[in-house]
């Protein structure tokens, strides 16, 4: 059987490309690929396609039997070496070029364990340090005298053999780091990407799709590395050699994982648990602030407490249907004035910790463009919903008097007077009690 070359794979994705995606799909259905084949979003050109059920094939130990299918379907000729390759505009670029370079790119905070990796590639493989470009690391980084620094990488990228990503938390603060990505995509570049723990592959998905790589702890992901680069290269394998230096990487590995420099951005999920958790402290200070309050006017009229029953009224607790009733006044002034679209943009944030997603082409859908274009809501691209703006003063009273009134702990008595009065059980998560207390 057919022992798949790199240059056989890049020959047969570019075929397979040129003929079209029916044929593609026809040859994946008939190799028990088709799942994989159509598991990429519509929206992706065929080459996503087929790199996605190449890769199955390479999990499945079937590379190299899909290959030579693949070779004799398409009426390819295995081991000839294809002079060009398509780009994504329609062009051609040359084939990797003796001088081509293994190009890893990686955050500057990220320093030595990129060095780390760079050191293991060139002593493990073989590989020349002249062909290794790591931009922290002296001899194989960007030349002194350089005077257009992105300028440089872009060239340097355009002409890689293969680059490694190297996903770290930092990685993705890095503005440079996702101009190259974007770079690696947007020319079809070989790439073999490396996830640093913490960084998983669903956080990498959501910027490449489906990918190819794998994680740098694992000796298998270091395995495949390996294959690729000594692949890619022409390299003579040495295996003995590679093992003893992993074992060097694998030992260092720790440390360096442990001095990892943090990211400076929040998930977006872990600013929702933030943005809860604060709320509800809120309301505990404030029901802690109307306790301390009630106690100093009971203090007060004690002291003027000239009767024992004067001194049993002054014991007795603030009217609590009282106090209710005043926090639903003032909650009700302050988004009086305020649209249907922000109330409920104001509602899912503080009632159910949601974010606000009117129907599209709808009056509200409307109504939430124009309270965003007055700054009084925030659009989320990611999640696809509004939030309100709590920098604007107006919507910063509002939720303040909102938090008072619905997160303040009523007792079951309330409850039961609230439902005998509004017909409705009290939760400050519905909507319909929003609705009954003209909040929305």
């Amino acid at each position: 059987m057919l022992v798949a070359k790199s240059e056989d794979i890049t020959r047969l994705i570019e075929a397979m490309v040129d003929g079209g995606g029916a044929r593609a799909e026809a040859f994946f259905v008939a190799h028990d690929l088709g799942l994989t084949y159509d598991s990429v979003s519509k929206g992706w050109g065929i080459r996503k396609h087929v790199n996605a059920a190449l890769l199955q094939a390479e999990r499945d130990g079937r590379q190299d039997e899909i290959v030579e299918a693949g070779l004799e379907a398409y009426d390819l000729t295995a081991g000839e070496l294809a002079s060009t390759k398509r780009t994504s505009s329609g062009g051609t670029v040359p084939q990797i070029s003796a001088n081509s370079r293994v190009f890893i790119s990686h955050a500057s905070a990220d320093k030595e364990l990129a060095d780390a990796l760079a050191d293991l590639i060139r002593l493990g493989t073989g590989l020349s340090h002249e062909r290794i470009l790591c931009t922290s690391l002296e001899g194989m980084g960007i030349p002194v005298g350089t005077t257009n620094y992105l300028e440089y990488l872009r060239e340097q990228l355009s002409d890689a053999g293969l680059v490694l990503p190297l996903f770290t938390p930092a990685f993705f603060d890095s503005e440079v780091c996702l101009i190259e990505i974007g770079a690696m995509w947007g020319l079809q570049m070989p790439a073999f990407p490396l996830l640093v723990p913490p960084v998983d592959y669903g956080r990498v998905e959501k910027l490449l799709g489906k990918f190819q790589g794998a994680k740098i702890n694992q000796s298998a992901g270091l395995s495949q590395l390996h294959d690729r680069i000594v692949r890619t290269f022409s390299l003579k394998a040495e295996t003995s050699m590679w093992e003893e230096k992993k074992a060097g990487f694998d030992k260092r590995l720790p440390s360096l994982l442990k001095s990892l420099a943090e990211s400076t951005r929040v998930d977006a999920n872990d600013l929702r648990a933030a943005k809860r958790r604060t709320t509800e402290i809120e309301a505990q200070v404030a029901g802690l602030e109307a306790k301390v309050k009630e106690l100093e006017e009971q203090n007060r009229a004690l002291h003027t407490a000239k009767t024992a029953d004067e001194a049993d009224v002054a014991m007795a607790p603030k009217d609590e249907i009282e106090q209710f009733e005043e926090l639903a006044k003032a909650a009700v002034e302050t988004v009086r004035l305020l649209s249907r679209a922000v109330r409920l943009a104001l509602y899912e944030d503080l009632g159910r910790s949601e974010y606000y997603r009117p129907d599209a082409f709808s009056s509200d859908a409307e109504d939430a463009e124009r309270a965003q274009r007055d700054d009084l809501l925030a659009y989320d691209e990611d999640d696809g919903g509004y939030t309100p703006n709590y920098d604007d003063p107006a919507m910063g009273d509002a939720r303040e008097a909102l938090v008072s009134l619905l997160h303040s702990h009523w007792s079951d008595d309330f409850e039961q007077w609230f439902r005998t009065k509004y017909r409705k059980r009290w939760a400050a998560n519905s909507l319909p009690v929003w609705d009954a207390l003209k909040l929305v």
